[in-house]
């Protein structure tokens, strides 16, 4: 009898745990479901500022190409400004460019601020010198709305240094 007794008590004790395991999981899911979320939403932020940094690159590259081929001298004395005006267009046509081969999430003319390339120190034909200009990105919400419990990267920066000297 008592060996009956201890098979009847073994096999009632599952009865008592049946629904624990769907209870777990249902508390597990809920944070496994917000980390991968998570992680969703910063690894899309993470690809835009990568994609952001190489166009800062094209474009500090599409500058030291107009200054090493001579086309727009940026100090010439009588031509600066417009000099400078068809630099600064080629760099946006550049980053443009760039960001639109990367399929960065969102319209790129729409969501894209390339900011006035700033001349500092000497002219490339008088001695050395830099230009700073500054990339803004608005990337669009993954979620499509802002709260208090749930936030994301809006606002993407970039800044660009080109250093240059002249070769004369």
């Amino acid at each position: 009898m008592k060996k009956l007794r201890l098979y009847l008590h073994t096999s009632a004790q599952p009865r008592r745990q049946r629904g624990v395991a769907a209870i777990e999981f249902a508390l597990i899911a809920v944070f496994m479901v917000v980390m991968l979320l998570g992680v969703t939403v910063y690894w899309r932020a993470f690809q835009a500022q990568q994609s952001l940094t190489r166009a800062a690159g094209d474009g500090a590259r599409a500058i030291l190409g107009v200054l090493a081929a001579g086309v727009s001298d940026p100090c010439h004395p009588t031509q600066a400004a417009a000099n400078r005006a068809t630099i600064q267009l080629r760099v946006a046509q550049s980053v443009r460019s760039s960001l639109e081969r990367s399929d960065i999430p969102g319209t790129v003319a729409d969501q894209l601020t390339v900011g006035a390339i700033q001349w500092q120190a000497a002219c490339p034909s008088t001695g050395t010198g830099s230009a700073t200009f500054e990339l803004r990105y608005q990337l669009a919400p993954l979620f499509g709305t802002q709260s208090a419990w749930v936030t994301e990267p809006r606002q993407l920066y970039e800044k660009s240094v080109v250093h240059f000297a002249s070769l004369l």
